[in-house]
């Protein structure tokens, strides 16, 4: 796999030849011209590629890589050497899978353009319709197979992507949302995946069975000019051959005891070992293998269906909150592990008294959440206790719908739950065969979710599980409290199954939500939680051992009422606005005397304080709170400089403005009140759910 890279000076340059790419990377979809229109892998080489008409399109892909902070991009009419018989079979054997790797899919619709005035819906969607991109065989898969796929006019304007235009998609090719939405294509049937393609036409007759390789994960030999026909009949075969051998595998790992040979035949399909013909060799209307694909003996769901399953509880973001907490610093927090109450919520003696619950309450920025992964990290890391098993979920009201809901918390629980104990897989077999099949179209739903940990629970035996859950105020209010009540069913199920299960929650105080049994614990008012915040102040408000010192430390402290983000806000303040340690500490207690002690008025003052570049922090804030999605820091960036200057190409020259300098500018732009998350998604968010909070209330 080769790739693009358009450099400073606009100039296009190819990679040498990648075995395993692993770097990030946009691919660029569209409907060629004339092939003399189109820039080769030769125009390239000889660098005649700005003469071509379709250079127009390798540019727009460069440049919106470069928006998104990609550096490299795919074209398919340049970076094969279609000359090469060899590496174009490979390539369009390996043509699928290089779309669903990309980073970023941009169609290109050389048939609509926006005049810069009306880009309403109404004003592109008929020509939208129309577009030729919708009727070719190859740009079939480079829709299906792309996570990201986003829409451009002719003119580099974006229209939308497959997730906001997925219903006018869905009119236009026929395709199941389901499918744009990237369920596995192997739950739709051969007939089905055939009817996507049965109106898409080719320049080259054979590729009506080639540009379908990807669609039925084939890999097959390249035989131009045996045309159409022939070829679609060797896809056919290589179909049933694949489906046939991938059953037989699936039935050679099942071992049942009364699974026996006849029973064996019973459940084989009743075809003939050749390849059945059909009256239309150009559509292939095999259905799916029969109930037995989904089924090994007695209607018990097979192995590979569960593993789709499980598969399907994942999602992208499952560890992210937890990942992006800023750990307990020093010895902090851990003073909680030796609390009275926290050894009775181990106690199993003590389990009928507690019902098995632990819920540490606190008001907004006490250090809830990073206490709860110090708890979760020293039981997850705890030695001695083989049979143990330790979950955890941290909502987060600014992240996706994943994780801000109880159908995110259950799928997290339940994908976390298999990974620790495989064996669990068989509390799948409550499941009917049409129910497995419902959620493999469908996906999960919360009753289904709910019902499989119960059966799991049942399951665990001699293992003790203890589930983290941090947050609770971040989500739904009505979900939280139905979810507080089958947590409390969970734990009944599990004491009559003598399985010993602890859950511990944390919250805000408001939710009206309560518990029949349970160990509460008021964070803000615990001893060691104010001596934490006292060894924060030392170590990082470095005054020296002075009496006037000493002193100034215990005002921040009583001021704070134990707040521990107003602490970390203020030290941030009085640490930039004193430098200087040689500074009087009269006039540092007269600055701490004009910070005001409430966590809202402290974020109003710090948003005003010093009335500089108001128009940029108010943009800022808008697009972190109003943005469809989280932003990358270079999308925020260039959203508040198109909006301060109209002038701004919205152009990301790397040499000129660096990703660090970028991450720079939110800080900086958001007073401080924002961040970029540390992972590979490095998104902007606010410093804490409460500075979010503020500004809505506002």
């Amino acid at each position: 796999m080769r790739l693009l890279e358009l450099n400073k000076d606009g100039q296009l340059s190819l990679t040498k030849d990648i075995v395993n790419n692993e770097l990030p990377y946009a691919i660029l979809s569209h409907t060629w011209g004339i092939d003399d229109d189109e820039v080769s892998f030769k125009d390239l080489t000889e660098g005649s590629e700005n003469t071509k008409a379709g250079y127009r399109k390798l540019r727009f892909c460069g440049e919106q890589a470069a928006r998104d902070g990609l550096q490299y991009f795919w074209v398919d009419t340049c970076c094969i050497d279609k000359s090469n018989n060899t590496e174009l079979s490979e390539a369009i054997n390996s043509m699928f899978r290089w779309y669903r790797d990309a980073d970023k899919c941009y169609v290109y619709l050389s048939n609509i353009s926006t005049n810069g005035q009306d880009e309403s819906l109404q004003s592109w969607q008929s020509t939208f319709r129309e577009s030729r991109w919708f009727t070719r065989g190859w740009t079939l898969q480079e829709l299906i197979a792309p996570r990201s796929v986003e829409f451009f006019c002719s003119n580099g304007k974006r229209l939308g992507d497959k997730k906001s235009l997925e219903q006018q998609i869905h009119e236009i090719t026929g395709i199941e949302i389901l499918a744009l939405q990237g369920t596995p294509l192997s739950v739709f049937s051969v007939k089905e995946r055939m009817s996507w393609a049965e109106n898409r036409e080719t320049k080259r007759e054979e590729d009506k069975a080639y540009s379908l390789l990807g669609i039925f994960d084939i890999h097959m030999s390249l035989i131009y000019g045996e045309g159409k026909n022939n070829a679609l009949r060797r896809l056919e075969k290589e179909i049933f051959v694949h489906r046939k051998k991938h059953l037989r595998d699936e039935l050679s790992t099942v071992s049942y005891p009364t699974f026996n040979s006849t029973k064996r035949l019973k459940i084989l399909p009743s075809q003939p070992s050749s390849v059945p013909s059909h009256r239309d060799p150009n559509s292939l209307n095999s259905e799916p293998l029969s109930h037995s694909e989904y089924s090994v003996h007695d209607g018990i769901v097979r192995a590979t269906t569960k593993q789709f399953l499980i598969d399907q509880l994942y999602f992208t973001k499952i560890d992210e909150r937890l990942t992006n907490l800023t750990a307990a610093q020093g010895q902090t927090c851990r003073w909680f592990l030796t609390k009275p109450e926290y050894a009775s919520w181990h106690d199993p003696v003590k389990q009928l008294d507690h019902g098995g619950f632990l819920w540490i309450k606190g008001n907004p920025g006490t250090g809830k959440s990073t206490l709860m992964k110090l708890l979760f990290e020293a039981k997850l890391n705890a030695k001695g206790n083989p049979s143990q098993i330790t979950l955890s979920f941290f909502f987060l009201a600014r992240g996706t719908v994943e994780e801000k809901s109880t159908i995110g918390l259950y799928r997290s629980l339940l994908h976390q739950l298999f990974e620790r104990a495989v064996e669990l897989v068989d509390s799948l077999e409550w499941l009917t065969i049409d129910g497995a099949r419902a959620i493999q179209r469908n996906g999960w739903g919360e009753e289904a979710l709910k019902q499989t940990l119960v059966h799991a629970i049942q399951r665990l035996g001699s293992r003790s599980l203890t589930i983290f859950i941090d947050a609770l105020d971040e989500c739904d209010k009505n979900q939280a409290a139905s979810m507080i009540c089958f947590l409390e069913e969970l734990c009944d199920y599990a004491i009559e199954a003598q399985v010993k299960l602890n859950i511990c929650l944390s919250s805000r105080h408001y939710p009206t939500v309560v518990i029949q049994k349970g160990i509460e614990v008021t964070l803000e008012d615990e001893i060691g939680h104010t001596e934490d915040i006292k060894l924060y102040i030392k170590s990082k408000f470095r005054l020296g051992k002075s009496e006037q010192a000493e002193s100034l430390r215990s005002e921040i402290l009583e001021k704070s009422s134990n707040i521990f983000l107003w602490v970390v806000l203020v030290l941030d303040i009085l640490n930039s606005e004193y430098p200087n340690r040689a500074i009087s500490v009269k006039k540092i207690r007269e600055r701490l005397k004009e910070i005001p002690p409430e966590l809202n008025n402290l974020f109003e003052m710090i948003l005003m304080r010093d009335g500089e570049d108001i128009g940029q922090l108010e943009l800022c804030l808008k697009w972190i709170l109003f943005a469809t999605h989280p932003l990358k820091p270079q999308e925020l960036y260039f959203a508040i400089q198109l909006g301060i200057d109209t002038d701004c190409s919205g152009y990301w020259d790397q040499e000129d403005v660096e990703l660090d300098q970028i991450k720079t500018f939110v800080r900086s732009s958001s007073k401080g009140l924002a961040e970029v998350t540390r992972n590979k998604a490095s998104e902007v968010q606010f410093i804490h759910e409460s500075v979010r909070d503020f500004l809505l209330g506002k």
